[in-house]
């Protein structure tokens, strides 16, 4: 490992530490209160981080990054299949966005787009025989989601990872969302009074959104020069990204509020779904490209 990469982790561990520290205060402010939710989230949370910041690191010929983004997305559509088909057939659902992001890893994206188009066209042609016309809409949502939304966004984030082999880009688009996700549920524990969104996502506060955003925006800064940005841009970055995560994260629980459920699996224990603990990062990650390609 460079300096560089022990730098990003230093900083990594300061974030963490901040964290720590606040998540403590609500714990001393309310004993026994909600902040008793962080806790049981952290083992797995720190776990999680560090796998996924050893995959972007890893060398690209490994495909360590591939595998593990098609199995996340293979685990995400799975979690839609099976609330929104009623039907043996829903396993070739997340086999397909499995495939999908697998051979997005390994193709250029104007071959993986021939071959995802033929895909989403024999999945609708499917979907459009089997079952009742009142199957119709929940087989279009799975379909959506499964084969459009999860593969489309998770490619790009190895599009992310391929133009930057060094792995950097992709450690800044994971650390700036996790740092948005962790801070904006302590910060809304601890300071939050005012709802964000009741009717969508009840435990989201004003001050929880907010706080989320801003150390996100930090984490850019924090991390700009191992990707060769500025301060300004690292935090302008990091300010977009964590309202993309924010959107995400509100995406994914009207999602959940529509299919009238808490949450999408248990997978994760104490952090529920794969889609409950990376809805922000997989609607983030197209927003990432596109910024790289759109600011100089």
């Amino acid at each position: 490992m460079t300096s560089a990469h022990w730098n990003v982790l230093l900083i990594y561990a300061g974030f963490s530490a901040a964290a720590t520290l606040l998540a403590l205060m609500r714990r001393w402010l309310e004993p026994g209160g909600r902040g008793e939710s962080v806790w049981r989230k952290y083992p797995a949370y720190i776990f999680i981080n560090l796998v996924f910041i050893a995959a972007c690191w890893s060398p690209p010929e490994f495909h360590l990054l591939t595998f593990l983004l098609a199995l996340l997305g293979a685990l995400a559509a799975w979690e839609l299949a099976r609330v929104l088909v009623q039907s043996p057939r829903m396993f070739l659902l997340p086999v397909a966005a499995f495939l999908l992001i697998l051979i997005a890893g390994i193709l250029d994206m104007t071959s993986w787009l021939k071959i995802w188009l033929a895909v989403f066209l024999s999945a609708g042609a499917v979907a459009t025989w089997v079952g009742k016309p009142d199957d119709y809409p929940r087989h279009a949502f799975a379909l959506t989601g499964c084969v459009v939304y999860i593969p489309l966004c998770l490619a790009a984030y190895l599009s992310v990872q391929q133009s930057d082999p060094s792995g950097f880009r992709a450690v800044f688009l994971y650390l700036v969302i996790a740092t948005n996700d962790a801070l904006a549920q302590i910060t809304g524990e601890l300071f939050g009074r005012r709802k964000l969104t009741p009717q969508i996502s009840p435990a989201k506060t004003v001050a929880g959104a907010l706080g989320g955003v801003l150390f996100a925006s930090g984490m850019g800064i924090a991390l700009s020069q191992s990707t060769g940005l500025t301060y300004l841009t690292g935090g302008f970055f990091g300010l977009v990204l964590g309202l993309a995560g924010l959107t995400g994260d509100l995406t994914a629980s009207i999602w959940k509020r529509v299919l009238g459920i808490k949450n999408y699996s248990g997978l994760l224990g104490a952090q529920g779904g794969v889609l409950d603990r990376f809805d922000g990062l997989i609607f983030a990650a197209p927003v990432f490209y596109l910024l790289l390609v759109i600011v100089p």
